[in-house]
């Protein structure tokens, strides 16, 4: 079976304003082509597997100035690139994969709902490609998420639904699902737009209107790609403030090499590093301080600093008791 990575790049160069030549084909490393002939069989591939025919232009280059510029159609190409998606897979998968791909990007855990007929179709074209659902801790199956696909779609089209939460049946409009530390959730928002944050695995029912509404999708009261740039404010506690907290050196090499969004920025300083954020998130910024440990400290905001303070204090008291009790019963 022809290489489908392969074909990809061999393709975008033919279509690149320069073309190629086969002498250029064969310098490419990349490519790894030894021979005339393996260039030309891929040629036929093209035509064959993607109905992409590349031409000789009667143009010529090279050092000796008669090497032939072989191209493809740009339009054509430009033309399979946007059908190539829909016409290997189903809207759902298109929803689906762009969902893995979305959590992957995000550093967060893969949703192995995506994998159960994606990945054999893209192994089908590409070759072998294994994803270990247990790497990432089992977090989700299709039992788990099986509301997913449904507002997935309701996210792309606006359409408004029924969703029972907590006993509540509510009429909501999906914004955004997205998953974030070992869970599936979704912002949505009521129809006078008023903005909340559901978790996937929690919602009880889910419905589609039978009858098409004429309730007009609101503008909601959130900037969703602000809220998934702040990494602790997955939950809106409050207005947004400035946070600092001072890493050790180990510690903030170790965050420097993370995928941080541009909210945050991580800065040498004699012995440690400055990390600083703007966040509206207490809960998860003091959690992710404390799950640190000696090697980080909050330094601002003060009112923080006091609340993780007062946390550790009560702490000192669970534990003290405990190693307290455990010695006398040791005697």
């Amino acid at each position: 079976m022809p290489n489908f990575n392969k074909l990809i790049v061999l393709a975008s160069k033919l279509a690149s304003d320069n073309g190629v030549t086969i002498q250029e084909l064969l310098r490419d490393d990349n490519l790894g082509y030894n021979s005339r002939s393996s260039i030309y069989q891929d040629f036929r591939n093209l035509e064959i597997s993607f109905g992409l025919t590349p031409y000789n232009t009667e143009e010529n280059r090279g050092k000796s100035g008669r090497e032939a510029v072989y191209r493809i159609d740009k339009e054509r190409w430009n033309e399979f690139k946007s059908e190539f998606m829909s016409k290997t897979f189903s809207s759902k998968e298109r929803r689906r994969l762009s969902f893995m791909l979305e959590s992957i990007g995000s550093l967060s855990p893969l949703v192995n709902v995506s994998t159960d007929d994606i990945i054999p179709k893209l192994n089908s074209i590409i070759g072998d490609i294994s994803i270990d659902a247990a790497k990432f801790g089992g977090y989700f199956n299709l039992e788990t998420t099986k509301f997913l696909d449904i507002l997935l779609e309701a996210q792309e089209t606006k359409e408004l639904l029924y969703i029972t939460y907590g006993g509540d049946r509510r009429e909501l409009f999906v914004i955004k699902c997205f998953v974030f530390s070992g869970g599936t959730y979704c912002y949505v928002m009521d129809t006078k737009g008023k903005s909340y944050m559901l978790s996937v695995q929690r919602i009880e029912k889910v419905e589609q209107k039978l009858l098409k509404n004429n309730i007009p999708y609101p503008t909601p009261d959130v900037d969703i790609d602000k809220a998934l740039s702040d990494p602790f404010g997955i939950v809106r506690e409050k207005e947004e403030f400035d946070a600092v907290v001072k890493l050790s050196d180990g510690q903030g090499y170790y965050e420097k090499e993370k995928l941080w969004p541009d909210s945050v920025k991580i800065e040498r300083e004699d012995d440690h590093w400055l990390f600083k954020v703007r966040t509206c998130g207490v809960y998860w910024l003091r959690r992710w301080v404390m799950s640190l440990g000696k090697e980080a400290e909050l330094l601002e905001p003060e009112w923080l600093r006091d609340g993780i303070r007062e946390e550790i204090e009560r702490m000192n008291v669970i534990y003290g008791r405990n190693a307290g009790n455990r010695r006398k019963q040791n005697g």
